[in-house]
């Protein structure tokens, strides 16, 4: 008969717990690639966009030095593995890409008006 103390028991629960943090830790290492932010951030768009009705858009506004500006985002991107990249327009319709690091994102997503001239 094979007899495990308790000692040794809550010894191998507490390797099988670590194991558990080290999968889960690995597996959002793997999603916070900056190709996996950039699909999530696109799914989560085109979700609140279908929610709007056609004279409504999303907008991104970033904020950063006291400063404003809004971003009607065409296309995500990344480059390499931790920066997103965000093709856009402003509100006068000039192109704008930003560029962020996937540790900086940090912008709100807003509705506006369509421009009647976009």
């Amino acid at each position: 008969m094979d007899f495990i103390s308790p000692e040794v028991k809550r010894q191998m629960q507490q390797n099988q717990a670590n194991r558990q943090i080290e999968i889960n830790a690995s597996k959002m290492q793997l999603d916070s690639s900056a190709e996996q932010v950039a699909y999530y951030l696109y799914e989560e768009i085109r979700d609140y966009q279908n929610k709007l009705p056609d004279t409504e858009d999303v907008a991104m506004s970033i904020v950063q030095f006291n400063q404003s500006i809004t971003i009607f985002v065409k296309e995500i991107g990344c480059i390499g593995y931790n920066l997103v990249c965000f093709h856009g327009e402003d509100t006068s319709g000039k192109p704008l890409e930003l560029i962020q690091h996937v540790q900086q994102l940090n912008f709100l997503l807003m509705v506006v008006q369509i421009p009647a001239l976009r």
